[in-house]
């Protein structure tokens, strides 16, 4: 390539560039959160907080073991809303990574903020039927399912900045349950969650809480980053 040909490559591209959209600064979070919450989908929110109320009721009558029903059950909706919503990219998604207004950071960090709200309402709802139902301690039922929720979302929100391939993800976080429902079949959970403090669980949950936000920063800090989409 000659000298005269790469200045005018060089020309073409400052021309394009000058002419693309440009960012002025990063969007708020309420913004962020409204356009996310906007994304989902109202009808499959209130069938996924059904299913999930029934399906811990119904396994929780069948096994007598509320605190493990509740351990495994209140994460489950988060699961399906973040591969939904943000492991695998729809249409509104690719429009904003197209017009480079809001970056894949910024909407990863207001999904996952909404689908986290979210599972604070699924949690408290299981925890309330399982309590009516079982009989068991409602704070005892919301801790347990809240603890695996927040560590679940932290860790997906961390991969999904760490790794561009949403398949990736994918994989990791069902081999993740896999390994947590081996665990539940080969072990005594049930004793073990009904043995632990309160405090312990606290101590557990904050711990999460705290993972969470290192991973919210981690994400917001790391520079745009513009998801890889497969297939």
């Amino acid at each position: 390539m000659n000298e005269r040909m790469e200045q005018e490559m060089n020309r073409t591209i400052q021309i394009l560039r000058a002419s693309m959209p440009r960012k002025t600064g990063r969007a708020g979070m309420r913004v962020l959160l409204r356009l996310s919450a906007e994304e989902m989908n109202g009808a499959l929110l209130l069938a996924l907080l059904g299913a999930t109320v029934l399906l811990g009721v119904t396994v929780a009558r069948l096994l007598s073991q509320p605190m493990l029903t509740a351990f495994y059950t209140a994460p489950l909706p988060g699961l399906l809303l973040f591969c939904r919503y943000v492991l695998y990219g729809n249409e509104r998604m690719r429009e904003l990574e197209e017009t480079f207004r809001y970056s894949y950071t910024e909407m990863l960090v207001g999904r996952t903020a909404v689908i986290s709200l979210y599972m604070l309402l699924v949690q408290i709802c299981l925890a309330f039927a399982l309590h009516g139902t079982n009989g068991a301690d409602f704070l005892r039922l919301a801790l347990c399912g809240a603890v695996p929720s927040i560590y679940l979302c932290a860790f997906l929100l961390l991969l999904s900045s760490l790794i561009r391939q949403q398949k990736t993800v994918s994989a990791i976080a069902v081999a993740l349950w896999m390994v947590l429902a081996f665990l539940a079949v080969c072990f005594p959970v049930e004793q073990f969650l009904q043995s632990l403090q309160m405090a312990a669980y606290g101590i557990v949950a904050v711990i999460g809480l705290i993972f969470y936000g290192a991973s919210v920063w981690r994400t917001t800090t790391a520079g745009d980053l513009y998801v890889v989409n497969q297939g």
